[in-house]
């Protein structure tokens, strides 16, 4: 892929630690035969290549762009040990700030203390640990965003905690992860990715993760903040008994949880 099209998508701001690969991945899956020639011409200043710049950015806004917090400075809240901050800069943890601790307590009376966790999608989901309040944990944190997992990888530096990043794409990589973790954490991740009603993705990706528990969660808002009417999602629930996997699901004000007990680990 012309490294002037990923470069041009990544311009903004709030998108630019994107992994490449995943925008060279979207680009290829929006690109048609007339703007292909255009990229290959050169012609960059074009409005036709310019709308197809903003519909990639577009899908990247949609999958993560819109949770950050831009005006916010991740490294300089690092650098002052300001977890809570970090927390803030990003919409979902910061709508789950005041109810961390209600959740985990949620989520661990039914799945026991895990010794490993797996968080993919994490955004800054991995600087909540404090609430948690386990010892002796293997932390794996998964997101597209390369800058994100910086900062998260010097979190656990800060904190002692036994922890790593890996740049991953939730729809693509490989789950391949060498052990099975005692809890996966997919939080807001399933509905962002889905783009059809047919939901085999999220059907692959519960299928795919190493872990003996998995942590799905779900908004409960639209992106313009409206609240849903069905909360619930029958789809899911239906998938997950013909799949055999028992949960039970609790709810937070904006975010549902299901806590799934996988049956073939």
């Amino acid at each position: 892929m012309n490294e002037q099209v990923i470069s041009d998508v990544l311009e903004k701001k709030e998108l630019s630690g994107i992994d490449k690969k995943l925008v060279t991945k979207i680009i290829e899956s929006l690109l048609d035969s007339k703007t292909k020639v255009i990229i290959e011409e050169g012609r960059f200043k074009t409005e036709c290549y310019k709308s197809f710049v903003k519909k990639v950015r577009a899908v990247l806004r949609r999958q993560y762009g819109v949770f950050q917090n831009t005006k916010m400075d991740r490294n300089e809240l690092l650098t002052k040990n300001d977890f809570t901050g970090l927390l803030k800069s990003h919409k979902s943890s910061f709508e789950r700030l005041p109810y961390y601790e209600e959740v985990y307590n949620k989520i661990f009376t039914i799945t026991g203390m895990p010794s490993s966790i797996l968080d993919i999608g994490c955004g800054m989901n991995p600087v909540s640990f404090e609430f948690m309040h386990l010892l002796n944990v293997e932390y794996v944190a998964c997101d597209i965003n390369g800058k994100d997992l910086t900062i998260i990888q010097d979190y656990f530096n800060k904190k002692g905690i036994t922890g790593r990043t890996v740049l991953f794409d939730a729809e693509s990589s490989d789950y391949e992860f060498g052990k099975i973790f005692d809890t996966t954490f997919l939080f807001k991740l399933v509905e962002i990715l889905e783009t059809t009603k047919s939901h085999r993705l999220t059907e692959d990706i519960v299928k795919k993760v190493p872990a003996k528990w998995v942590i799905v969660s779900f908004s409960t808002k639209t992106l313009s903040g409206r609240n849903m009417t069905g909360k619930r999602r029958t789809w899911f629930e239906v998938m997950l008994n013909r799949l055999n996997m028992p949960f039970e699901y609790f709810e937070i004000p904006n975010e549902l949880f299901y806590i799934v007990r996988k049956s073939n680990v």
